[in-house]
């Protein structure tokens, strides 16, 4: 069973303690966290906006009857990408929180805010561990779909 933050209050307090080197490491890795995360606020914001003014742009295209791509299609794309977007915001708020959290537990040496730093870098890494193996999953199960169709393919042309 996993103990949580509720759980370790109930332990020594002196268990574990950080050296000087520790915390300097600990509050460079929370400045680079809250810089990181900055940045990727930044970027969805911009691709956000990006992708909302493609919606509400794609159906003021004249686009020609032989071309490929329709409005529906771009308005479609940006809908996907706005969600994808807003799935992506939750690691990089738990990178935030471990950032700030961290800052907050090394200037007023508090093991509450250091518990919480932790947990949310635990999450940030959960979310991008289980986004990985999606992604492995995800991509293992398009090499056997193309083997198969492959295969299919050239026995049809037999």
């Amino acid at each position: 069973m996993e103990d949580g933050i509720q759980n370790s209050s109930f332990q020594e307090p002196a268990d574990l303690k950080l050296s000087p080197a520790g915390l300097a490491f600990l509050a460079s890795a929370a400045k680079w966290a809250n810089f990181l995360a900055i940045v990727c606020f930044i970027f969805i914001g911009i691709s956000a906006i990006t992708m909302v003014s493609l919606i509400f742009g794609a159906s003021a295209l004249s686009l020609g009857a032989d071309e490929y791509v329709t409005a529906g299609a771009l308005s479609t794309f940006g809908v996907l990408y706005l969600l994808f977007l807003a799935f992506f915001c939750l690691p990089i708020y738990f990178l935030y929180n471990f950032g700030s959290k961290a800052k907050k537990a090394i200037e007023n040496r508090d093991s509450i805010q250091l518990e919480l730093c932790l947990d949310a870098l635990k999450k940030h890494y959960k979310f991008i561990g289980i986004i990985v193996i999606i992604t492995i999953a995800f991509n293992f199960m398009g090499l056997v779909v193309g083997v198969v169709l492959g295969i299919s393919d050239a026995f049809a042309g037999v």
